[in-house]
């Protein structure tokens, strides 16, 4: 037995399993039977595997010499084990172990679970889905449930005849049982982990089957929604191509079919050759969505497809190093959607989800992007923006340091080298350094193993790094120091670049007008010091974008730090000009806000003129609809400008706008949402009971979330309490956490839906998926206002603590303090 509780022992390996399933979709429950073939690699007379919540029957043993023994497996709840003890010990060689069990379709939205769903014609349809990531396999089958087992899968399905069922591989046959049942078999996987094993049951129906180089691939949807499924066959086959391309190693599936599934936690999970999506992410009409929504099902697509390389072909050996599965999938589901779409420059884009993490990086209760994972529930809790974000922005800060090329001859060696096999983190270091020659190790150890970020500062020629922070902290603080910082530097005399690796010594750099972090990729905070700031400053229009987009995120990151004034803020963001890309907008847009909502009422007026001041110019500039030969990214920064005037901004020209559009329903996908926010907050009589009745109309997924996420914007207590309500009683499962979270982030009515959520922590419980708890709570941050009400949130969050993710939650309260200290402040700046 390893020194880990949770993880098995290694005497004993799993090679191929034959697993047949008979689900019951009206009782809610499932039998089955499995039988592992084993390869023993030390004598024992004790076997230990993953189950729980199954009802197992006795265990059969058949040793390689052919006895065979029967005994009953003892459970271990608390590690998630059955452990069979023999009379006789079982010899080193093969082995098949057999049993039949029962289980439960629960309704959590993990393991092998049930949901239902209304169609286009009214009907309640019922399915069954998978869920596997992390350690849910076991929940289904009796398994050896951690990465490091990869083994074979046969999978087997009894199901009704009127349904159609899918698995990781193609179906081999499909025989009618002569009475209401049908018995499909699939055909063997490669090798892998259980927690890519899927199966899936319903009312589906499926594209036309494309052939993409020799590898089949379809969209499977609920019926009537196939003209949603075009754009996904589109991104599919790009995505599948260009790896295949970059990787320069063939897709490792027989087939990629990838599902819409109508209740699911997570945004998509990458089975191999069956990859499950919420609907939102997969199903989509380019001609009604907005451009952030197309973009996402791109995005999405394409990190689910990498996934089939870096994460089913080669896959970590303990869950602390799901950082790089999840990391490297972000990292290059970016560079497939820019290589898709040159003209959304996703790079830039991804400024700001790679600041949203060093928002959480700059606490003291951040982690290091890899740590010691024991439990299932500790690797549940590393699915976070430091994972996906953080580690993907450094993987692109590591690929630009050491050339493109390089860096994907390194990822090429590391696939290769380690197929079908289980790695750790090391192993990607040692290829990239073989590759480069460079010292990928040193550099990355200092990025991965310690939490935090640099401060960059370049003052009187020298660049220094000192560890960022947003305040003091009030206890231990995770945030380390001496990184090795690769530092790009661009004079704006020259144009000419210079590299730097800066570590805990001052290094010396030449030049008088200088860009620090040039390109944007850098993950630290920049600082300049007076006179460089000052040669710098009269240049920040025409800097690249993505620098613009760094010069902002850390002047936000220094104001709500309160290191520098909002005036300061304010005048920089005045001096971006007219950017036509989102990101800088929606940096500046967030920071507002926060500063909405940490203003008095006598204070509005100030913060609703400073909006107009920075917004009006670009709604002016760009109008309210798209126009000939306009950039395919300035729709997103229309949509920041309405939403902020029609908001905050209280501006009468665009309220009048959303009301037209709203009552004659001629909402456009791009502004839609800015619209519905608008005219939420407007809150004229019956317009909260017709966003209801447009939610349950909607005509695509996105319709749907636009108006359903739109009712965290009516004003009233009593309607955010009755949209509270709601979540608990009639939305879907995987909705309700998100609207709860921004209903608990209204300015106005955020504590009294906190207080609400909390007083049916049982109903919690009982509702939704248990990784999904945290999101509930995810505006404890914005509490900033009241300090008793701030105490009495943290004593509860304290003595009630989530199951998963509660480090994200102390992130939370963490940065509520921090904001609450910067409210205080920029209340004296008004």
């Amino acid at each position: 037995m390893t020194a880990n509780p949770y993880r098995l022992p290694q005497s004993v390996w799993p090679t191929r399993y034959f697993i047949h399933l008979t689900p019951n979709l009206e009782t809610a429950t499932f039998d089955g039977e499995v039988t592992v073939e084993l390869d023993v690699r030390t004598a024992t007379s004790t076997i230990s595997f993953n189950s729980i919540e199954l009802e197992l029957g006795a265990v059969t043993v058949t040793a390689a010499n052919g006895s065979v023994e029967t005994q009953n497996a003892v459970l271990n709840e608390e590690f998630e084990t059955a452990t069979v003890s023999l009379a006789h010990e079982l010899p080193v060689g093969p082995a098949t172990l057999s049993l039949s069990f029962k289980g439960i379709l629960n309704d959590k939205l993990h393991g092998f679970y049930r949901s239902t769903y209304v169609d286009q014609d009214g009907v309640t349809q019922t399915i069954a889905t998978t869920q596997f990531e992390s350690t849910d396999a076991r929940r289904a089958f009796p398994c050896w449930d951690e990465p490091v087992f990869k083994a074979e899968y046969n999978v087997t399905l009894t199901v009704p005849q009127h349904l159609s069922a899918y698995s990781n591989s193609p179906e081999i046959s499909n025989t009618d049982n002569g009475d209401t049942t049908k018995t499909l078999v699939f055909g063997p996987t490669m090798k892998m982990s259980t927690y890519l094993v899927a199966f899936v049951v319903g009312p589906f129906e499926e594209s036309e089957t494309v052939d993409v180089d020799g590898v089949p691939l379809r969209i499977i949807f609920p019926k009537g929604k196939g003209h949603l499924s075009p754009f996904a066959i589109e991104v599919g086959s790009f995505a599948l191509r260009w790896f295949s391309s970059y990787f320069n190693i063939p897709y490792p599936g027989d087939k990629l079919d990838m599902i819409a599934i109508p209740d699911f936690a997570f945004g998509a999970m990458e089975n191999l050759g069956l990859v499950t999506y919420r609907e939102t992410a997969l199903l989509v009409d380019p001609a009604t969505a907005s451009q952030i929504e197309v973009e996402r099902v791109t995005e999405v697509i394409c990190h689910e497809i990498a996934h089939m390389w870096f994460g089913d072909l080669v896959t970590m050996e303990w869950w602390e190093g799901i950082w790089l599965n999840e990391a490297f999938a972000t990292f290059m589901a970016n560079a497939c959607t820019d290589a898709f779409r040159p003209e959304w420059r996703y790079w830039v884009g991804f400024g700001t989800f790679r600041d949203m993490a060093l928002q959480i990086d700059g606490l003291h209760s951040t982690r290091p992007i890899e740590y010691e994972v024991v439990s299932p529930s500790e690797s549940q809790g590393m699915f976070d923006l430091l994972t996906y974000e953080k580690g993907g922005s450094v993987l692109r800060m590591l690929q630009l340091f050491l050339g493109e090329d390089t860096f994907r001859d390194g990822i090429r060696l590391y696939l290769k080298k380690h197929a079908y096999a289980n790695t750790i983190t090391t192993d990607l270091w040692d290829a990239l350094e073989e590759a480069s020659g460079q010292p990928v190790r040193d550099i990355m150890n200092t990025w991965i193993l310690q939490g935090g970020h640099p401060q960059i500062t370049l003052e009187n020629g020298v660049l220094t790094q000192a560890p960022f922070a947003y305040g003091p902290a009030r206890g231990d603080s995770n945030i380390g120091h001496d990184w090795l910082v690769p530092v790009q530097v661009r004079s704006l005399d020259t144009g000419a670049v210079s590299n730097y690796l800066v570590g805990s010594e001052p290094v010396p750099v030449e030049g008088t007008s200088l860009v620090v972090n040039a390109g944007g990729s850098g993950v630290y905070r920049t600082r300049y010091g007076k006179d460089e700031l000052a040669a710098v400053a009269p240049h920040i229009a025409k800097l690249e974008e993505l620098e613009r987009v760094v010069i902002v995120a850390d002047a936000w990151a220094g104001l709500f730090s309160s290191n520098i004034q909002l005036d300061d803020f304010v005048a920089i963001a005045k001096s971006i000009g007219d950017d036509d890309n989102p990101a800088t907008w929606t940096t500046i847009a967030s920071a507002l806000e926060w500063v909405n909502r940490a203003a008095t009422d006598e204070q509005r007026d100030t913060v609703r003129a400073i909006v107009k001041e920075i917004f009006q110019p670009q709604l002016d500039r760009i109008g309210f609809d798209p126009r000939d030969g306009e950039d395919d990214l300035v729709p997103q920064v229309r949509a920041i400008a309405i939403s902020m005037l029609g908001t905050i901004g209280n501006s009468e020209q665009v309220q009048a706008e959303a009301q037209r559009r709203f009552d004659s329903n001629t909402l456009d996908g791009d502004t839609a949402r800015a619209f519905l926010r608008t005219v939420a907050s407007m809150n004229r009589p019956g317009d909260y009971d017709e966003f209801i009745r447009r939610y349950e109309s909607a005509g695509s997924p996105q319709e749907e979330q636009r108006y359903l996420m739109s009712l965290a914007d009516f004003p009233t207590e009593a309607q955010a309490i009755e949209t509270a309500r709601r979540c608990f009683d009639e939305f879907r499962g995987q909705d309700g956490p998100m609207l709860l979270g921004l209903l608990g982030a209204s300015r106005t009515n955020g504590p009294a839906v906190w207080r609400y959520m909390t007083s049916r922590m049982s109903d919690v419980q009982e509702k939704f998926a248990p990784n999904l708890h945290v999101r509930l709570f995810g505006g404890v941050t914005t509490y900033v206002n009241d300090a008793a009400f701030a105490e009495e949130v943290e004593k509860f969050h304290q003595a009630n603590p989530v199951a998963v993710s509660q480090r994200t939650l102390e992130q939370a309260l963490e940065k509520m303090h921090v904001g609450a200290n910067f409210a205080q402040t920029v209340r004296t700046q008004l």
